[in-house]
């Protein structure tokens, strides 16, 4: 219809996204808005390593890929030592800064009973974060702040995380992909679980790399800078979840749900 429209002799790719565009929802439709207006005032940063950043992933409304980066701040605490995790956290995702929480207060050789770890769930907006997606992004946030290691900003991340350190499957991932290319990143991670679910347009196969892994050792090994730095957390990591490793139990559950 729009090749006639246009008195074309042929339909041609433009058209053919011209009508997909057309045919998504009035939701989807207005969380497109929605993003393409948000970019203008977007706090992107896609190159050099920055010590508690972290690009995560998100998807709005069914199948609209968002950059949600994700910072982390530790600092000395005025009373008991506490999480705070900011960013209109809907229930699941507070359970999942609770899961972080598990392993950081095991893999940290400092008394963290004294510090206040700050989460922040940049640019969430106020329809806030549903879902566990962003667990592999705030361990690794987390952690960078603690052990002042900066992360490589040219990498997004998308993951839940499990208690023992293993990386389990996520929803949208292949709309994650894509917005991670759209932002300028050069690498993303995902779930090893979630590597038959991609399904990324051509034009973005050269643009990133796509990186499965199945524990949060390997996205640490991948994201942080420095190597000496980076193999010594990397092995203080592994020694305290090597049981999972072990038992070659990290491929998680086969079904994930959208998050």
């Amino acid at each position: 219809d729009i090749a006639r429209g246009e008195d074309a002799e042929l339909t041609t790719r433009e058209h053919v996204l011209s009508a997909k565009g057309r045919s998504r929802s009035i939701e989807q439709q207005l969380a497109d808005d929605f993003i393409e207006r948000r970019k203008d005032y977007e706090l992107q940063v896609s190159d050099g390593y920055v010590v508690g950043r972290v690009n995560g992933l998100a998807v709005m409304g069914e199948d609209s890929g968002i950059m949600l980066p994700v910072m982390a701040e530790v600092a000395p605490s005025q009373g008991p030592g506490e999480v705070i995790a900011t960013g209109q956290l809907k229930e699941m995702a507070q359970e999942s800064v609770s899961n972080v929480s598990a392993i950081i207060k095991k893999f940290s050789d400092e008394n963290i009973s004294e510090m206040d770890i700050h989460i922040q769930f940049v640019q969430a907006g106020q329809q806030g974060v549903d879902g566990d997606s962003a667990s592999i992004t705030v361990a690794t946030a987390v952690i960078s702040a603690l052990e002042d290691v900066g992360v490589d900003q040219s990498l997004a991340m998308t993951g839940s995380l499990s208690v023992r350190g293993d990386v389990l499957p996520v929803g949208g991932v292949t709309h994650k992909i894509e917005a991670a290319a759209k932002a300028g990143c050069t690498r993303v991670i995902i779930p090893a679980a979630n590597e038959q679910d991609v399904m990324i347009e051509d034009e973005y196969e050269d643009m990133i790399e796509i990186i499965p892994v199945s524990h949060i050792s390997e996205v640490l090994d991948i994201a942080l800078e420095g190597e000496a730095e980076k193999d010594s957390l990397v092995s203080r990591l592994k020694s305290i979840t090597g049981s999972a490793l072990k038992e070659g139990n990290v491929s998680g559950p086969s079904s994930p749900s959208p998050q």
